[in-house]
Parts: structure tokens; C-alpha cells; sequence
């Protein structure tokens, strides 16, 4: 027996059958190991690139909003400075002509009183106008035998004719009838309105823009769907601040500012015409507003009633004559509500926006599945599969990626933007070429402060602890502070 097996060992230490079945089994073994662990890579990887896509495209999206807002904003407030400069031209041409209005009730009632009031004799004919009794100045303004019927002293400074008068408020009435100072007053604030939804509003459009990019860049696959621990992608903005926070009316005292954004350079006195410097003054609340205010012998009218004494005896005699200051009329007594101007009130940009305020920073995460878990159908997984199973399942992978919109003056190059430092108060906020750029995150002047990981991270249920190399029992914690020195965008 002992003989019989020695021989059969040596028989089968030199048969060389199912060698090469052996070497097939273990060399197919290795490819399936091999070809295993590219795709775990490989599905890791993809999902890696369209997570920060995800992020990208909604950062990116946000900072489009903005730019579009801002934008906006800029062409309305180039509009609304043209507009306010119309209007209050055509507000001082209608007070002007309400004052010459009241100017001619006034002189018109005077002259049937000062008719009235003239002495007669028994000659009865001494009531002739413009001879025996008048209602006017003379040449220098004041009252005496030369009084002219009709002529009246304007500002103190100048003598005019009724009939011109007359002929000039008609003719102002047909270049600048109330409906156009109505229609500019009206569009005024309707752009103050304008720019005031799209400011209120720019959160939520943002809010909703990133919404829609994360949807459409990133979503779950079948193998997360099977998993037993049901995730979600999730997404967070950052900190994200109501627009009303980094805007801001344009102060009051800075209306050569608020002119150049519709390009005109000279003085109040240059744009809008005589009466801007002295009785159409600046309001000193928010905003762009001119009222009129009575000053000195601005807008005032005057004249003298003047009627001849005669008495009668064989025949009638000249005894003299009777003159009397009427009371002047002043731009004050033609008041209406067109006194008041509509409020012009431009917004621009405070400092703040390009800094952490004004930022878009959105973090997308998703759950960092075992690629193999499909074969599962949810189950334990087991034997070589569980060597792709990362922290037992439980990790989760998670992208962050800030924007902010940018300007770009027309003497830049073609291209070039900016949205970090500031802009000149010349041109904020008339830039109307706004574009959305990505922020480097790891500048806590521009984009967030130093606990910007931290807080993303619990807000997209993102562990601060990842796998070490024995992913059984080690692990280690995330130093966010020292990783956000690492971030681009």
C-alpha cells in the first residue's frame, strides 16, 4: 500500500492536467478585482465631477440673478435721472406759469375795482382806460403821472406787458401741458417701485435659480435609490442675505452724482434752468425731491392803481391823481400740488456687497453610496463587495462653489470684470454691465467667514469625520479651517 501511494504521489506531482484551469480561475479572479475596483472609481469619480458641476452651476446661476438685478437697477437709474431732470424742468416752467396766472386774476380784478373807483364830474366822459385811470407802473417800476396801463414789475428787476404775459402762458400751456409733468412724475415712481421689487425679490430669484441648477446637475442613481439608508442630494446657501442689505438710496446732497448717471455735467443752475439755484430747492430728506420755497422778491409781481381827480364848476379841472400799491403776488399764492416734486430715489451699492454679504456660496452634497449595491437590493453587503463600502455606508460626498456678479467699465478690455474690492461712487450704481464671476473661497474678505465649512457641513449632513485607511475602525477629523486655505471656488 505504502509503495502503491508513493507512486501515485510522484504520478501526480508530474501530471500537468488542469493548470491551466487553476491559472484561468486566479488570473480571471484578479481582472474581476481589477475591473471592480475601475468602475467603483470610475462611478465615485462621476459622481464627484457632477456634484461640483451641481455647485458650480448654482453658485454661478445665483450670481447671475444678481447681476441681471444689478443691471437692471443701472439702466433704471440712468433713465430715472433723465426723467427727473425733465420733470423738474417742466416743474419749473408750470409753477411759473400758475404764479403768471394768478398774476392776471389778480391785476385783471384790480383794474374792474380801480374802473369802479374812478372820480367822475358832471362831464361824465373822465373814465377812459389808460388815460384817466390805469392799473400798472412806470418806466422805473414806481408809481407817477407816467404809470403805464398794463406794464407791471416782475422780481423787482424788470418791467412786462399784460397782453405778453397773456400770450406767454398760453403758449406754455401748449408746450407743457400738465398731462407730460403727470406722465414724468408718474414714471418716476414707477421706477422707484421697479427698483424696489427687484430688490425685495432678488433672494427669493436666487433661492430658485439655485434650486433649479442643483436639480438639473445632479440627482440620485438607481443604486442610491436601493440603498437601506434612503438619503437625498442636499443643498445649502450660505448665509445668503436679503438684498436690501448691501443697497441703499442715494443721499440727498449727492445730486450732481445722480445727474452724471444720466450724462449731465453741468451745474443745477445749467441743467434745469433759472429758478434751480434760488426758489426750486433741494429737499433734505432721502431721495431727489425740489419744492418750491418763497425767497426775497423771486417770483413776486407788483403794481400801483391809478385813477385822475376832476371836479367841475363852469367847466371841469384836472385836481390830480390818486395812486395805490396793489399787493404784490408771489410764486406762493399760484401753490398746487405740482409745488412738490416727486421723489426720485436711486439705489446703488453699499461697500458691503463685495464682501461676505453680497457672496453666493452654495454647498451640494450627496450620500457616498457602495457602487455594488444594486446587486444587494439593499442588503448587507458581503465578501469581496464590502471592500467598496466607505465608512460603512455612512459618508457622505459634498461640493461647495461661491460666485458674485461683477462690473465692467467700458475703458476695460473685452471681457474683464470685477467683484471683489469696490467701485467708484461715479459709477455706482450707472454700470450697467454686470456678469457673474467665481470667488475664490478661501478669502474670508470677499466671500464668507472662517466657519464656512463648518456650517455647511451640518447643514448638508456631512460628518466631520472621514475614513482613514483601515476603514473598519479608523477615522479621522476634518480641520476645516486649515482645508478652507485650499479652496478655490
Amino acid at each position: 500500500m505504502t509503495a502503491i501511494l508513493k507512486q501515485k504521489m510522484m504520478e501526480l506531482g508530474r501530471d500537468e492536467s488542469g493548470v491551466a484551469f487553476a491559472f484561468t480561475v486566479t488570473v480571471s479572479l484578479i481582472i474581476f478585482l481589477f475591473g471592480f475596483a475601475i468602475y467603483a472609481c470610475g462611478e465615485t469619480v462621476r459622481q464627484r465631477i457632477e456634484l461640483q458641476n451641481a455647485a458650480d452651476a448654482a453658485a454661478y446661476s445665483g450670481a447671475l440673478v444678481q447681476a441681471d438685478t444689478i443691471s437692471r437697477i443701472a439702466v433704471i437709474n440712468k433713465a430715472m435721472a433723465w426723467n427727473y431732470v425733465m420733470m423738474t424742468r417742466r416743474q419749473l416752467d408750470h409753477i411759473v406759469g400758475a404764479w403768471l396766472g394768478k398774476v392776471i386774476e389778480r391785476w385783471q380784478n384790480d383794474s374792474a375795482v380801480t374802473f369802479v373807483a374812478q372820480q367822475t364830474c358832471a362831464c361824465c366822459w373822465h373814465k377812459i382806460e389808460a388815460l384817466n385811470w390805469r392799473v400798472g407802473v412806470d418806466a422805473s417800476g414806481g408809481a407817477s403821472e407816467g404809470i403805464t396801463h398794463q406794464l407791471i414789475r416782475l422780481n423787482e428787476s424788470q418791467n412786462a406787458g399784460i397782453p405778453e404775459i397773456v400770450a406767454g402762458i398760453a403758449a406754455n400751456a401748449a408746450r407743457n401741458p400738465v398731462s407730460l409733468l403727470n406722465s414724468l412724475r408718474t414714471c418716476i415712481a414707477s421706477m422707484n417701485q421697479a427698483e424696489k421689487e427687484l430688490i425685495s425679490g432678488m433672494k427669493t430669484r436666487i433661492e430658485k435659480a439655485v434650486e433649479f441648477a442643483v436639480n438639473a446637475n445632479v440627482s440620485l442613481t438607481e443604486n442610491d435609490k436601493k440603498t437601506r439608508e434612503k438619503r437625498k442630494i442636499q443643498w445649502s446657501l450660505h448665509d445668503l442675505k436679503n438684498a436690501n442689505s448691501y443697497f441703499e438710496a442715494l443721499k440727498s446732497n449727492d445730486e450732481s452724482r445722480f445727474l452724471g448717471f444720466g450724462k449731465f455735467s453741468g451745474s443745477a443752475l445749467e441743467t434745469f434752468g433759472a429758478g434751480a439755484n434760488t426758489w426750486l430747492t433741494l429737499a433734505g430728506s432721502e431721495g431727489f425731491q425740489r419744492n418750491y420755497q418763497q425767497t426775497g422778491n423771486t417770483l413776486t409781481a407788483r403794481w400801483f392803481t391809478y385813477n385822475q381827480i376832476w371836479w367841475h364848476s363852469t367847466v371841469c379841472h384836472y385836481a390830480g391823481f390818486s395812486a395805490h400799491a396793489a399787493a404784490p403776488v408771489t410764486g406762493e399764492q399760484g401753490r398746487d400740488r405740482y409745488y412738490t416734486g416727486e421723489k426720485a430715489s436711486p439705489m446703488v451699492l453699499k461697500s458691503n456687497f463685495f464682501k461676505p454679504d453680497g457672496a453666493i456660496v452654495v454647498g451640494v452634497s450627496r450620500p457616498l453610496n457602495n457602487p455594488f449595491a444594486f446587486i444587494f437590493g439593499g442588503g448587507e453587503q458581503s465578501g469581496i463587495y464590502s471592500a467598496f463600502s466607505v465608512g460603512g455606508g455612512n459618508q457622505t460626498m459634498w461640493s461647495i462653489s461661491g460666485a458674485r456678479a461683477g462690473y465692467r467699465l467700458s475703458e476695460w478690455k473685452e471681457g474683464e470684470y470685477r467683484n471683489t474690492g469696490s467701485i467708484e461712487n461715479k459709477d455706482n450704481l450707472c454700470v450697467a454691465d454686470w456678469d457673474a464671476l467665481f470667488l475664490p473661497l478661501r478669502d474670508k474678505d470677499s466671500t464668507a467667514k472662517s466657519s464656512l465649512l463648518e456650517d455647511l457641513a451640518k447643514k448638508l449632513g456631512a460628518s466631520k469625520t472621514f475614513v482613514g485607511k483601515d476603514h473598519f475602525s479608523s477615522y479621522s477629523n476634518i480641520e476645516f479651517s486649515g482645508a478652507k486655505s485650499h479652496l478655490h471656488h
